[in-house]
């Protein structure tokens, strides 16, 4: 008896059905994530090793600070949203929250974006990952998901080493005010990395795409801290992402800024996942 089977029913028998887009999603971010594992470590650990030792220096130099912010300029003050220190978490956020931390995190972002994209274009092996049966929408998505969770994820261990400095060193630090001021740096953080997606997705080069995002970053600082220190110039401000950062720490959390944010940087990564769809890869 033949077991001779027809060329086209042995085709059809190994040709296995595309997944569908959720299940490349998930599998691209399982992915990212098992390769960025060591960041929130890395880049939480120093971050939170500096934010730690502001909040163990705190009872040392806390009455001194009050005679050290009467003799800086009011403008200034300002410019840099330092109203008074009064708290080791008010502390905390002058000297961590208002510029380090969210500038960095912001650049992990960007580099977490990059990686997949870009970055693989740059080493030649993107178009092979795309001979998968996966679109390059899903894969900018799925970038921008892995940059979020380590984002978030870093944050949380800012917040943790903070919190336990301050609790050893006797500070008296409060979880939820500090936990605001974590909070509020994730979605500023999450526009840069939008920007990242849209400009991996219009241009080729790992260096040039985070070039954009970085001097994207860094000029809409200057911009913010400019119209802070010059009123005439204050409208400027409102096309800057820092100009809805503030800090959650002496204002409390604007939610409508959050959301504000977080739709922007949802906005910029769609936009660039559609734009990384169309263009040609290399």
């Amino acid at each position: 008896m033949s077991t001779t089977i027809p060329v086209s029913r042995s085709r059809a028998a190994l040709t296995l059905p595309a997944p569908s887009w959720w299940r490349a999603l998930l599998a691209l971010t399982r992915h990212g994530l098992h390769e960025q594992r060591r960041a929130p470590l890395v880049w939480g650990g120093a971050l939170g090793a500096m934010s730690a030792l502001m909040a163990a220096i705190w009872p040392t130099i806390e009455d001194s600070m009050s005679r050290m912010m009467d003799s800086y300029p009011e403008q200034l003050k300002q410019a840099f949203g330092i109203v008074r220190l009064d708290s080791v978490e008010r502390y905390v956020d002058a000297e961590m929250l208002s510029l380090i931390v969210p500038l960095t995190l912001a650049l992990l972002a960007v580099r977490c974006v990059t990686g997949p994209t870009v970055a693989a274009e740059a080493r030649g092996y993107l178009d092979t990952m795309l001979a998968l049966p996966l679109t390059r929408r899903v894969l900018a998505i799925s970038s921008f998901i892995v940059a979020a969770l380590v984002v978030a994820a870093t944050l949380a261990v800012v917040w943790a080493m903070t919190m336990l400095a301050g609790v050893v060193a006797g500070t008296g630090m409060s979880a939820a005010v500090l936990g605001r001021g974590i909070v509020n740096v994730w979605p500023l953080a999450m526009v840069f990395a939008g920007v990242a997606v849209v400009a991996g997705g219009a241009l080729r080069g790992s260096g040039r795409v985070t070039g954009i995002a970085t001097g994207a970053l860094l000029a809409m600082y200057v911009l913010d801290l400019v119209g802070k220190l010059a009123p005439s110039v204050d409208g400027l401000r409102t096309v800057s992402a820092f100009r809805y950062y503030g800090s959650a720490v002496q204002n409390g959390l604007d939610v409508s800024h959050v959301l504000g944010l977080t739709a922007v940087a949802v906005a910029l990564a769609a936009l660039g996942a559609e734009l990384l769809q169309r263009r040609d890869v290399r």
